[in-house]
């Protein structure tokens, strides 16, 4: 069961050059055709961030043991994203990855299910923050 004490806990920091090339093929990969996440002046498709949670979350493997969550039953809840500004090509963003939030509910099956929020957010070189992501995990509390 997870502990509400691991909220605001950091998982890891790094940072992202944006490469239009990149966006290009993530683009491409959605196949979306839009020119704007095309060219040395891209800006990335709306999903992108997802492209470097696993990056963000790196380095996070003790304090997702201290989560104690049901591996075998883990799905993707739900994913979120945030933006104040369009993320550009080009620029380097500083990655932060934490827990946002630790929460259970009763399942329709009788069951508990524990979520746990994780965040992402992604700071230009100037330190204003461009982006923040959520991604909610749900798993099945072993009996």
């Amino acid at each position: 069961m997870p502990s509400k004490d691991l909220i605001g806990e950091l998982l890891s920091t790094g940072s992202a050059t944006l490469s239009a090339e990149h966006m290009s093929r993530f683009a491409a990969a959605l196949d979306d055709r839009n020119e704007r996440y095309r060219g040395d002046a891209a800006v990335a498709p709306p999903t992108y961030p997802i492209a470097f949670m696993a990056q963000a979350m790196a380095g996070g493997a003790e304090t997702f043991q201290k989560l104690d969550l049901n591996y075998a039953t883990l799905v993707h809840g739900e994913q979120e994203f945030e933006y104040v500004r369009p993320v550009r090509a080009g620029e380097t963003l500083t990655l932060t990855g934490r827990i946002a939030d630790v929460y259970e509910k009763q399942s329709s099956g009788g069951g508990i299910l524990d979520f746990v929020v994780l965040e992402t957010e992604g700071k230009d070189a100037d330190g204003a923050v461009v982006f923040c992501s959520r991604n909610t995990l749900i798993s099945r509390r072993a009996a």
